[in-house]
């Protein structure tokens, strides 16, 4: 498999990686639009959103919960083609939300699979997948 081997386009990938992070835990979702492409295709495992209008819907349901801090870990990109690179990236994401008088962090751990293609503004996210090997609710 080959490698990514220019230091500029792998850097932009892992900016781009964290904005998506700043986004959703800023609430700033019409931002999106610097992250993905306008048909992007996004696979939660509970169902797929396409589109930027789609995608902005499904993350406003975070707004459910107090607050949000996705905390980004190891990451790995390959080239597909001249036009393409996938990568995957481990996060770890806390989701603050009330319970009557309790507050709970619901952490999942996550691995974000995801496409990414050049675009005029720069690479943009084109197809994401969310896997989340586990997660556990911890009171606060």
């Amino acid at each position: 498999m080959a490698r990514l081997t220019d230091l500029h386009d792998r850097a932009e990938l892992a900016d781009l990686t964290a904005l998506y992070a700043v986004i959703v835990d800023q609430r700033d979702f019409a931002r999106f639009d610097e992250v993905f492409t306008a048909d992007a295709l996004l696979d939660t495992g509970r169902g797929q959103r396409s589109g930027l209008a789609e995608i902005t819907d499904a993350m406003a349901g975070l707004l459910r919960y107090e607050a949000t801090s996705h905390t980004l870990g190891q990451q790995l990109f390959s080239v597909v083609d001249d036009a393409e690179i996938e990568g995957v990236t481990y996060c770890e994401a806390h989701h603050l939300r009330v319970d009557g008088d309790e507050r709970i962090d619901h952490v999942m751990h996550i691995h974000y699979h995801d496409r990414f293609v050049p675009t005029p503004d720069g690479w943009r996210i084109a197809y994401r997948r969310l896997v989340v090997p586990w997660s556990a609710d911890y009171p606060v």
